[in-house]
């Protein structure tokens, strides 16, 4: 069954990159006051959704050409769609002198901006791109160490998680630093895994997973159940053990039913083209965004311009948040996208053809 375009799926995008820009603009009050952490909220929606479409894509691959093959073109794939945008921001900030980036480069370039941080390096957005990267380096490994069976990944991430998480409370290890690590990521990220798997399970007979009412429940009474805990507990132990997993399961049910593309809220909301559009830069934007609000921190803006009111520095940071990677959209993200379906893509639609009329040759079809 063809995957296809799911407009709803740039919808939650929208809404996570909307949590991340709501964190960092919102001001004291909104970190102080808003139900379990805005930021926290974004970057775990981002989690699901990667473990879900990576997981997803790479069973349907692997089915149609050799492992070595389809990892190869996963991994180029990968670095096509993210690296660009992600060195041309460093080279910038490098360039323009920003400490954070310009003392740590190597962390940075190397995609460990996590364990920088992790060891009180500074914090800036590219930790949680590190753990996608590490994420994208493990995960093909894994499901074919599994046999190709995706859901057995998903339960070893999760429990391992798990695991992981209560050692931790018995260990000098910082919470706060486990949490920016690959492992701190592995339940949010085994049940995208574990929803990809299940989804092209169902694909392969033709149909749609579906998230019916016991799934909805469950996720309603793990969101729930955090937000008081985040009211009653705080940033404790009980969040430490519980946040995750709680969200990851609401936020399954989520990516599930954009992915079925039923009708409803976030189906009316996906309708607008801008919030696609948001969706589709939202990588752009979570890249690059924080940066412009230091901008009005520098002593040549102050020299330039005077002091600028709150108001307008948070107004002129969502602007260029949404104009900047709007043109590295158009001139370069989508750009290189179409040249990588040209030449990965092309050449496999090509193969898929000529393979079942090809009675001579011995060489495998390649796809993926």
């Amino acid at each position: 069954m063809a995957q296809g375009y799911r407009p709803q799926l740039d919808g939650l995008r929208a809404i996570a990159i909307g949590l991340v820009g709501l964190e960092h603009f919102g001001g004291p009050w909104i970190r102080t006051h808003f139900p379990v952490g805005a930021g926290a909220l974004g970057v775990q929606l981002f989690f699901v959704l990667s473990g879900f479409l990576i997981t997803r894509n790479l069973l349907s691959r692997l089915e149609q050409a050799p492992a070595g093959e389809t990892i190869r073109r996963f991994y180029i794939g990968r670095a096509v769609r993210l690296m660009p945008a992600y060195y041309l921001t460093l080279l910038v900030l490098f360039v323009l002198g920003m400490p954070e980036v310009h003392d740590f480069i190597l962390w940075h370039l190397t995609y460990t901006s996590n364990y920088l941080a992790a060891a009180g390096g500074p914090l800036l957005v590219f930790w949680s791109l590190a753990v996608e990267e590490q994420f994208y380096l493990l995960l093909p490994l894994l499901i074919l160490l599994s046999g190709r069976n995706a859901a057995r990944v998903a339960v070893f991430l999760i429990g391992t998680g798990l695991l992981l998480r209560i050692l931790v409370l018995a260990t000098p290890i910082d919470r706060f630093a486990f949490e920016l690590s690959i492992f701190g990521k592995f339940e949010i990220l085994g049940l995208g895994v574990l929803i990809g798997a299940l989804s092209y399970a169902e694909s392969r007979r033709g149909r749609r997973l579906r998230a019916g009412p016991g799934w909805w429940l469950a996720g309603l009474a793990c969101l729930a159940f955090q937000c008081v805990a985040w009211y009653v507990a705080g940033n404790g132990i009980l969040r430490h053990l519980t946040f995750n997993l709680t969200v990851g399961v609401y936020f399954a049910c989520l990516v599930v039913q954009a992915d079925a593309e039923r009708p409803g809220l976030l189906a009316r909301f996906s309708g607008f083209r801008f919030v696609r559009f948001v969706g589709k830069i939202s990588y752009g934007i979570y890249l690059t965004h924080l940066f412009f609000l230091k901008l009005f921190e520098s002593s040549t803006v102050v020299e330039w311009f005077g002091t600028i009111p709150l108001w307008g520095q948070g107004l002129s940071a969502v602007v260029l948040s949404l104009c900047v990677p709007t043109v590295s959209w158009f001139l370069m993200e989508s750009p290189l996208l179409k040249l990588k379906e040209r030449v990965l893509d092309g050449r496999e639609a090509v193969a898929v053809r000529m393979a079942p009329n090809d009675k001579t040759s011995q060489t495998p079809s390649r796809a993926g």
